[in-house]
């Protein structure tokens, strides 16, 4: 019985995932809105010396510097007509809200709608620091030594590390995080954690 319901779970999850991922890619900005804001307001308070402004376009963050690229040399904007602006797809850290939305739907739990709204909530925190994490890698790249130079800056290896984990790591992990910590104490939890035990024990 344990072993149906366990199926059943899986099986309904991959059902659903084509429709949540479609609404996901229809959502487009409405669903990262939250997660843009707070990182656009983080980052603005962060590093006024060398962020301008920040604001999305559809699924795209843009973030323009105080700074500009003169023949290969960075410097202030004041001393050029341009100024050097990134744009980041914010898809890369939202694509695992649909994954995490076919899980918890497709489980056996009860208050879905709190629960949801509860695990996007996380969801959206994460997704912001991924922002600001891509943002960081980006001026590191780019701006280098003004940015870089700040004391309020981690080190390298510090940046390049967090990022990779907000885009590579993070979107696909953090789902199944919070829909585990979600399903703490009810009958579904009993049973992967038994299918677990079980695991362990033929081993």
């Amino acid at each position: 019985m344990r072993d149906i319901a366990f199926r059943q779970q899986f099986l309904t999850t991959l059902l659903l995932m084509p429709l949540t991922f479609l609404l996901w890619y229809a959502a487009g900005p409405a669903l990262t809105y939250p997660a843009t804001m707070v990182a656009g307001v983080a980052l603005e308070a962060w590093l006024p010396s060398v962020i301008a402004e920040v604001f999305t376009e559809g699924t795209e963050l843009y973030v323009v510097t105080h700074f500009a690229d003169v023949n290969g040399n960075i410097v202030a904007a004041t001393q050029a007509d341009h100024e050097i602006a990134f744009k980041l797809n914010t898809r890369l850290v939202s694509y695992g809200v649909p994954f995490y939305a076919a899980l918890l739907w497709s489980s056996r739990v009860d208050s879905l709608v709190g629960r949801f709204s509860l695990g996007l909530f996380v969801l959206w925190s994460l997704m912001a620091l991924g922002l600001i994490a891509m943002v960081a890698k980006d001026l590191m790249l780019v701006i280098g030594d003004p940015f870089l130079s700040l004391n309020s800056v981690p080190p390298t290896p510090a940046i390049g590390l967090a990022y990779q984990t907000s885009v590579l790591l993070i979107p696909s992990l953090a789902p199944v995080v919070v829909w585990l910590f979600q399903l703490r104490d009810t009958p579904l939890w009993r049973q992967v954690a038994d299918q677990l035990e079980n695991s362990r024990s033929s081993e």
